[in-house]
């Protein structure tokens, strides 16, 4: 992902925190990424992180309409996924679905109540509701209706570490192109 498409996606991300009166701590840690797939307008996210605690992680996260967060789970981080903003679409599996076919159910606490829904099936979240995902929860998701604030409350988050992305290809570590200077927001 080249830098000037970094800068330009925090940006457009911070103009959207701020229209929805949404206020960020001093010197946040801002990212975004490509999944190292090459195209952000497809696959893509920002995140803002908050706080990263050994208990807990707090990030606020920003998607366009379309951008994929793409198939993932975790060896260990437990997380409450929160669409604070817009229409999340979420879809869950089972077993990894770059591996095995969609199929069973997921048993998962949607907006604190226990509900089972179907492996490979999509659903919405709409804004102020909340799925919490634990480890081994294979999930996926993407902003329907236009662009989406998405809120993460979760254990400590390790990226280097507790990733696990269905495609192999997905690398979150990659350098971005030096096109011009880094110019995150404050």
């Amino acid at each position: 992902m080249k830098q000037s498409e970094i800068n330009h996606l925090c940006r457009e991300a911070a103009d959207c925190l701020q229209k929805h009166k949404w206020v960020l701590p001093p010197q946040p840690e801002w990212s975004a990424t490509d999944f190292g797939l090459g195209d952000y307008k497809k696959t893509g996210l920002v995140e803002v992180l908050l706080a990263n605690e050994p208990e807990y992680c707090e990030k606020i996260m920003y998607a366009r309409e379309g951008m994929v967060t793409p198939a993932h789970t975790h060896y260990a981080k437990k997380e409450d996924i929160i669409c604070r903003q817009g229409r999340l679409q979420i879809t869950l599996w089972a077993k990894n679905p770059g591996e095995n076919k969609a199929e069973g159910a997921v048993d998962v606490k949607i907006n604190r109540h226990m509900e089972t829904r179907q492996s490979g099936v999509p659903f919405e979240l709409a804004a102020g509701s909340r799925i919490t995902l634990t480890s081994g929860i294979w999930h996926e998701f993407v902003p329907v209706g236009g662009p989406c604030v998405i809120g993460e409350v979760s254990t400590f988050c390790n990226e280097e570490t507790d990733n696990i992305f269905a495609d192999p290809k997905i690398d979150i570590f990659q350098a971005p192109q030096a096109d011009e200077p880094a110019a995150l927001p404050v």
